[in-house]
This record gives structure tokens, sequence and C-alpha cells, in this order.
């Protein structure tokens, strides 16, 4: 199982702090790296550079990813590797020497793709390299590179045939167990001396652990499969099929075992040192960007106590977006975190209006509830403002605080323009929320009598007619 993002645990971890070692999802670190300065994030905490772990994170273990292997060198890249190889075993059949010029350029060909599959694989590169990319030059290095491992192992070789039969034994056997190492160490450090280092290989076993081995059998396994293979086809094949279809079998193969070897790597990413390849983002617009790092910026702060830079945070985008919803809800709830009481006692109904005005009317009423039950009713001092945000309470099942808000409207502004409205709403409240049709009445009764040509008329008579008919079932 993946590493969780500290802030959310329901999401794998994408990018980790190199001072910190907070590991932070993709809502933790919004965009794209171009959205970075330099294409590098850095730690809301600590400022320092966060490295790309998503690909390594969400790797399974090596031995649940064996279908892949071998899809894997099914793909355009491979398959044209292999195909090549075909093609060249069958040309050098009538070339006489040249052929074997042609067989150590394919040769070069197919070692320098495969250093390059344990390399791309390793940095999180889950698609196959195409064979252009193996193409850059380094086929004739790499190949006397792996010529000159050769003759190091077969000079060793001979020097421990000289200390008898049993020292030879060891040394066959442990050459074999430490041969993937070797390419994989060749593959990620491009270095020959690295690469036949007996104390480098055996550390790089150790930090793989106990999957080394199963990557062992599994390579040697899958090494062998042509030699099993050509038997079974060859007497149903022409003769001047088998060369070629050898060729093709051995290219696949080894394509395989260095996809597991460049896999194995990427699950031990980290410990290895292997530089990942970002796994990156949608690179986002300025503002949509500046919004979402400020929310994701604000969340963690506030999580760490540290908020004042939250606070400052949302302050510096909010002035260039003030009619985000997002934004001044988080700005809403940290002030309610940091019960902040003077901030909330001067700009929360600032806040309540602003969600009322951008037809939040929903989210006011759900924030000032919030509000109320921590640091008591608000003082709203605007008529509309109180009557919108009752209506919404109202619309929420929330008969009290609406109640609390609208009762005695009409004594404190009689002024108010839409006092019938407010009336109407008064009289829905006593109805719904407590049963009490007498005050319900009383108060339609009123906007009839005062407010003989409101628009809200039509509303008052259905309610009149509803309370009739419920009057007159009831029992004498």
């Amino acid at each position: 199982m993946g590493t969780s993002c500290h802030y959310h645990s329901g999401a794998d971890a994408i990018w980790q702090c190199t001072g910190c070692r907070k590991d932070y999802c993709g809502d933790c670190v919004p965009g794209s790296v171009d959205n970075y300065y330099k294409s590098t994030p850095k730690c809301t905490l600590c400022n320092n550079r966060l490295e790309n772990v998503g690909a390594s994170n969400k790797a399974k273990p090596f031995w649940q990813m064996a279908s892949f292997y071998f899809r894997y060198a099914l793909t355009s890249g491979p398959l044209t590797v292999s195909a090549i190889c075909a093609v060249a075993a069958l040309a050098m059949t009538g070339l006489g020497l040249l052929s074997i010029f042609v067989f150590v350029a394919t040769l070069a060909v197919v070692m320098r793709y495969n250093l390059l599959v344990i390399e791309k694989l390793a940095g999180g590169q889950l698609e196959a390299p195409t064979f252009g990319d193996a193409q850059d030059g380094r086929s004739a290095a790499v190949f006397a590179k792996v010529i000159g491992m050769i003759l190091v192992a077969g000079g060793a070789g001979a020097l421990f045939a000289g200390l008898g039969e049993s020292a030879v034994q060891v040394y066959s056997i442990a050459l074999s167990l430490l041969a993937p190492a070797a390419m994989i160490v060749l593959a990620l450090e491009h270095s020959m001396r690295a690469a036949i280092n007996p104390l480098k290989l055996l550390q790089f076993t150790l930090i793989i652990g106990w999957p080394y081995w199963l990557l062992w059998l599994s390579t040697s396994a899958v090494s062998a499969a042509p030699a099993y293979l050509l038997p079974v086809v060859a007497d149903k094949l022409p003769v001047w099929m088998l060369l070629p279809l050898l060729a093709f079998l051995t290219s696949y193969f080894s394509i395989v075992t260095s996809a597991m070897m460049g896999y194995i790597c990427l699950t031990r990413q980290r410990k290895l040192g292997v530089v990942a390849q970002v796994e990156d983002e949608e690179f986002l617009e300025e503002l949509e960007f500046s919004r979402r790092k400020a929310l994701a910026d604000a969340g963690i702060l506030l999580r760490e106590g540290r908020h004042d830079e939250a606070r400052k945070a949302l302050v510096n985008v909010l002035r260039q977006q003030p009619d985000d919803i997002a934004l001044n809800e988080r700005y809403f709830r940290l002030l309610l975190a940091t019960d902040d009481k003077k901030a909330l006692r001067e700009l929360g109904p600032h806040l309540l209006e602003r969600f009322i005005k951008l037809n939040h009317a929903h989210k006011a009423a759900e924030l000032y509830l919030a509000l109320s039950s921590s640091h008591g009713a608000p003082a709203i001092d605007k008529s509309l403002l109180r009557h919108q945000i009752a209506e919404a309470l109202y619309r929420q099942g929330q008969f009290k605080p609406a109640l609390g808000l609208i009762n005695n409207l009409h004594k404190e502004d009689p002024h108010y323009t839409r006092l019938d409205s407010a009336y109407l709403l008064l009289a829905k409240i006593y109805m719904d929320g407590f049963n009490r049709t007498d005050n319900s009445r009383k108060l339609l009764a009123f906007v009839r009598k005062q407010f003989p040509k409101s628009q809200v008329m039509g509303e008052v008579r259905k309610l009149e007619k509803i309370l009739a008919v419920e009057q007159s079932a009831q029992p004498a």
C-alpha cells in the first residue's frame, strides 16, 4: 500500500518534502510543475523543494505485475527492436564476414535499448521508449562497457580458477546472482566501474531486499524461455525462419527481463536515489492556480496552527478574486477556527452578505448557523440581509434561528421596503416550524390589510385557503 497524503489520508502522496518529510497529494500541490517558479514546487511549511514520488508511491509490488512485463515488451518500441533483430539475423546468413559487423551493431542497439528500458521504468515512465529514443549515440559506448564488464568478469574468473574448482563454483554462483544488479547499476549510473564494484552490487541487493532474489529467479527463467520454445516450433517452420525467430524471441524476452529490473527499481525509487520523472498534473491558468494554491496553503497552515500565515495566504488572493465562493468560505471558517471575535463581529455580516449577492444564500445560512453555535447570533444591522438569511434558513428547516432573525424586524425597521414579504415568511415559519396557525392567520390578515397591492398577495391567499381547510377539518 502506498504512502498517503499527510493532510488527506484518502489520497496517495505525489510529492514529498526533503526538509520536513511531509507527504502531499495533488490537492496540496495543485497544478503542473510549470505553474511554479523554475518548475520547482516547494513545501508550504519549510520552503524546501519537493520531490515527485507519485509513480513509485502508486507502484504495486514487483510480484503482482507479471502480466505487465510481457505486455510491455509487446508495445511498438520493443517490437520494433525485436523485429530489427529478426531482420538482421536473416540478413547475416548471406553477408559472410560482414555478418560479424551486423551482429555487433545489432547487439549494441539491443543492449542500449534494454538499459534505456531499465532507466525509464526506474524513473516512473511506464510506457516503453520508442526505438528512436535509444538512438542517442550511446550504443557504442554502452556496448564497450558491457564488453568491458564481461572481460573483467572473465579475468576475475581466471584468478579464481587458480584457487581450485570449489572457488570457481562459488564465483560462478555469485556472478549469476549479481548479474541483474550489475545491469541495473550500469543502466542507472552509466558507470562500468560502479557496475563491477562488488560492494556496490551488494548494497543494491540489500536496498531491494528479498524481492531481488525473486527478480533473479524470474529473469533466469524468462531468459531461458527461447531455448525451450524454439524446439517446440522447429519442426513446423522452414529452416530459414529459425534463426530470425530465435533472434526475435531472444530480444523479446530480454526486454521482458529489463522491464522486470526497471520496475523493481521503481518500487524502491527513493531508497535507490533514482531521479523520478515527474507525474505532472494539468497546467492551470494564473487565476485558477492562485486560487487553488491559496486554498491548499491555508488548509495546511491552519492544520499546523500557523493561523496568521494561513490568513495572509487567503487575503492576498481574495484581493484579486473577492467574489470567489471557496476562498470566502475558507476565510470565514478560518476566522471561526481561530476564534477571532473582533474579525467575526466586523467582517462576519459583510462576508454573509457577499454569499447572498453571489447567489449562495444556502452557504450564508450554513455559515450563520456555524457562527451562532460558537459565538452566539451575530448582530446584523441590515434588514434585507436578515430577511434573506432567514429565508435560506427556513428552506433548510432551521425554523428557530430563522424566527430569531426576522421576528422583530417590523419593530426595528418599520420602513423596511419588503415588510410584506417578511411578514409572509414569518407566517410560514410559525405554520411549518411551530404549528402556530393562529399567529400565521394574524400575520396573513395584516399583510392583506396593510399591503393590498403587494406582489405576495397570491401566495397569501393560497396559505389562507390551506389554513381554512385545516381549521374546518378540526373537530368542533
